[in-house]
């Protein structure tokens, strides 16, 4: 991506030299997106999709940069969440990538964790996944939009059910939730707020303080 071009005029002027000059200013985002990845902080804001791949290879990059540290020196890893859901191949390859990090991974829910953004709030450190008050989490069902041949749609309903016992699997290893309990509620849009949450082992504790965070 090519950085955006910011340009100011500068008076360089003094009573012996006169310059006027204009100095290039890197793009605001970018600065605060350096700004994250320098305090290992990961913000997703957004729906999921394929570039959550690029945070799955940073997450290796670290683990490189750790990998003569002992876990308890390594800098932990924020994975800062506000998502609607999205793509399920790559929320798991990123929660794939997080489970097999040594470097310690913290998950925080802000404001809302639906569907792949719920799952990715699971797949924090145990002890060390988080929610502000009044985060909602939602779980549901997988969908399909597969169109065309009989033969070809009931290819991909099998695929999709096939994703669903995946994401079954992952849900009953990371939280409270029992195989009943999944079976009655996952049919539909199944909300939760944070006592439930709390409950179910979703997440792990309320922020009460922002120091919590640092």
């Amino acid at each position: 991506m090519k950085p955006k071009r910011f340009e100011i005029d500068i008076d360089w002027g003094c009573d012996e030299v006169k310059e006027l000059g204009k100095v290039v200013l890197p793009d605001p985002d970018l600065l605060v997106y350096f700004n994250r990845l320098n305090k290992r902080h990961i913000f997703i804001n957004d729906y999921i999709d394929e570039q959550l791949v690029e945070y799955s290879y940073q997450i290796i990059q670290w683990n490189m940069e750790d990998k003569d540290l002992t876990v308890e020196k390594r800098i932990p890893i924020k994975v800062f969440i506000n998502s609607n859901g999205g793509c399920l191949n790559s929320v798991m390859n990123f929660i794939n990538t997080i489970q097999l990090s040594k470097t310690p991974v913290y998950t925080i829910a802000m404001g809302k964790g639906y569907s792949a953004g719920g799952l990715l709030l699971m797949a924090g450190d145990k002890g060390n996944r988080y929610i502000f008050p009044d985060t909602s989490v939602l779980i549901h069902d997988g969908s399909t939009g597969a169109m065309g041949d009989t033969s070809k749609v009931i290819d991909n309903l099998e695929f999709t059910q096939k994703q669903e016992d995946r994401v079954k699997k992952f849900i009953l290893a990371n939280t409270n939730i029992t195989a009943k309990l999944y079976e009655k509620n996952y049919r539909r849009d199944w909300f939760m707020f944070e006592d439930e949450i709390i409950r179910y082992g979703i997440a792990d504790k309320v922020i009460t303080s922002l120091d919590e965070l640092f």
